[in-house]
């Protein structure tokens, strides 16, 4: 049989059957866009199947063409970064930039290959209902979806005259996933017959994760945080820098009284985010408190400082940025989000002076990542070396779309074919219970296989 030379095709290059380290690539003839290049969780480059180097050589060694949508900031999907050839146009939504502005040089401190003259060339996606043509024959729709990280995208496709839907990274118990949001969008942009779901089920394997070991939704975190900072002076919460839903929960639920703290860094992170949710988006969780309407910042004064300044004059309900003083610490109490010292060796950071200072006093521990990260096979040791054996409160909810979410999904979109990925348990999809009534129309595809859009 004679192979054509224009089929338009759908291959998941890595991340049919793991969490993280996603590539998908959709074609129509000649053209063709990927759909995330992310590197491999932390820690798991050296098992995996597809290790990051091989990845790069797979995508982009036979051909340099193309165009790469980020759904988001993650580095397990947007990790490879700069390893796209130049003059391949890549697009991300426009907050997610402003934040990898700020991410990229901090993680590229002792890297020797620099990103942050990628991260300007990167193009933003148009407010929800704007459709785009990153290459001739391929329509995207970027769909604002609730996820741990802030402006995450769901991308309707339309190729080959078939209807793809691409949800990414997504959940509805968050800040964003509030009321309904999802479903009303897709509804309302969504065109019928859609041909394919293409859906992430990364809790498929994570269902024990779900129960008392885990807040439900970001509202559930708040409610929790709340009781747990009033049996605690001093309160360390080891968080990720960019999960600004529980951050903002955090903050709002800050006894009066006692300061909210983070360095200048995460401060940076923490008012651009605000800035463009309460404004662009609308989200009043992203307001100021009327209680803590300045955060406390640890750190001396340099150009940073003045970044923070510009960010709040452009705020449209500001919040304030004031340095904070010892004496202030210990007499008031705190809520510090800090983070993991990666070079223990050379550095104190001021978290680990805090520490030091005070969690022996009346201080407590909050864990609020994924809690692998505390076991054996994903240990991070610079988070057990922060903890250093002392007893901690694990508050945590899940970036990712519950099972009922994703099946809600299905039920609303009701697509003619259901693909998953971003799962460990694709081979398992149409069995598990919450699916079986759509196991006929479930196609599961490994690492490099294709996919043929004009048979769908």
């Amino acid at each position: 049989m004679v192979r054509r030379t224009a089929m338009s095709e759908l291959t998941i290059h890595r991340g049919s059957h793991q969490i993280g380290g996603c590539c998908t690539e959709i074609s129509a003839g000649e053209h063709r866009i990927l759909i995330d290049f992310g590197a491999n969780l932390p820690g798991t480059d050296g098992d995996a199947q597809t290790k990051d180097r091989e990845m790069v050589q797979k995508v982009f060694g036979a051909r340099q063409d193309g165009a790469v949508l980020f759904t988001h900031y993650h580095g397990d999907h947007y990790g490879l970064f700069k390893k796209v050839p130049p003059g391949v146009p890549m697009y991300i939504g426009p907050l997610a930039k402003n934040i990898l502005r700020i991410l990229v040089p901090y993680i590229d401190r002792d890297a020797p290959e620099k990103g942050s003259a990628i991260v300007e060339q990167m193009r933003t996606y148009e407010p929800v209902g704007n459709w785009m043509t990153p290459v001739p024959g391929i329509r995207v729709l970027p769909l604002y979806v609730d996820h741990s990280a802030l402006d995450a995208y769901m991308f309707c496709i339309q190729a080959a005259g078939k209807t793809i839907l691409f949800t990414g990274d997504f959940r509805n118990h968050g800040i964003a996933g509030q009321v309904e949001r999802m479903e009303r969008m897709v509804q309302k942009y969504v065109p019928k017959p859609v041909d394919l779901l293409v859906t992430e089920g990364t809790m498929l394997s994570r269902t024990g994760e779900v129960g008392d070991t885990l807040v439900r939704s970001e509202e559930d975190l708040g409610q929790r945080a709340e009781a747990l900072f009033q049996t605690h002076k001093y309160n360390f919460v080891l968080v990720s820098s960019t999960n600004l839903d529980s951050i903002m929960e955090f903050y709002h639920s800050t006894p009066k009284g006692m300061h909210f703290v983070c360095d200048l860094y995460q401060a940076r992170i923490l008012l651009t985010a605000m800035r463009d949710m309460q404004e662009k988006r609308g989200f009043k969780e992203y307001r100021a408190s009327k209680t803590h309407p300045t955060i406390r910042v640890l750190g001396k004064g340099d150009g940073r400082w003045a970044e923070l300044r510009e960010i709040r004059e452009s705020m449209k309900y500001p919040v304030y940025c004031k340095a904070i003083t010892k004496e202030e610490l210990e007499r008031d109490g705190f809520v510090v989000l800090a983070r993991k010292n990666t070079h223990p060796d050379t550095y104190i950071s001021p978290f680990d002076k805090l520490r030091e200072k005070f969690l022996d006093k009346d201080g407590q521990i909050i864990y609020s990542m994924w809690k692998r990260y505390l076991e054996e096979e994903h240990a991070d040791k610079d988070l057990l070396r922060f903890i250093g054996g002392h007893p901690y409160e694990t508050l945590h909810t899940s970036g990712h779309a519950y099972v009922e979410t994703i099946a809600n999904l299905i039920d609303t979109v009701d697509p003619k074919w259901i693909l998953p990925m971003h799962t460990e348990r694709a081979d398992e999809f149409a069995s598990i219970p919450a699916f079986t009534r759509w196991k006929d129309r479930v196609k599961v595809l490994h690492d490099g296989q294709t996919l043929d859009l004009d048979e769908l």
